[in-house]
């Protein structure tokens, strides 16, 4: 989805060729004579069918989520208050405040306090192997995000609004662990100033 088109355009424009799609699949699925069409046409029928089907899941969604944005900002607050001075600024920052975290929390704030499957959220995300890290990510922030299952579904469940600053020295160890632009003893200086273990 583009940044010149809305989701409600997206739909509008993908939901015809959608129909069409999974028509001509059900079809080819009665006819079950020529597996080479019946692949040809189960392929585009899933490609046309998720992407408009994520345009409809976002045309609910918030275009911006207010209350992640206000939890992201009270991690960077916190992350700032314990280790300015104490490490590199350029590693105060907190991580995935992007669009996809944003819209990922936005699906389960909607649910809040009740599962969602993991499904539905690589639906909204597009992205069938990174999303759930993605949803961990969320949880790496201290979001209050649990993974588990219920009867053999995968699901995602933010059960409150409060955070969990305990996860803040890894925030910080897991930024030390990717600079590649530091040295070894450069990183364990870092871990020393901040008062934060090199391993956890």
């Amino acid at each position: 989805m583009t940044a010149l088109h809305s989701p409600e355009d997206e739909w509008q424009r993908l939901r015809p060729d959608a129909e069409h799609a999974l028509r001509n699949l059900l079809s080819e699925i009665s006819d079950h004579q020529d597996p080479q069409s019946l692949f040809e046409a189960y392929t585009y029928a899933k490609d046309i069918a998720a992407r408009a089907i994520k345009s409809r899941m976002l045309m609910h969604l918030p275009a911006e989520n207010q209350q992640f944005k206000a939890l992201h900002a009270r991690v960077q607050q916190e992350i700032h208050s314990r280790y300015q001075g104490k490490i590199p600024d350029g590693l105060l920052g907190a991580p995935y405040s992007g669009k996809t975290h944003e819209r990922l929390f936005s699906l389960l704030q909607e649910s809040l306090a009740r599962p969602v499957p993991a499904a539905m959220l690589r639906i909204v995300t597009g992205d069938d192997v990174h999303t759930e890290r993605r949803a961990r990510e969320l949880r790496e922030l201290g979001f209050d995000v649990h993974w588990y299952e219920t009867e053999e579904i995968s699901v995602y469940e933010l059960k409150s609004l409060d955070l969990d600053f305990d996860m803040i020295p890894a925030i910080i160890r897991n930024k030390v662990r990717r600079k590649k632009s530091l040295t070894q003893s450069e990183k364990q200086n870092i871990f020393k100033n901040a008062g934060i273990s090199e391993n956890g």
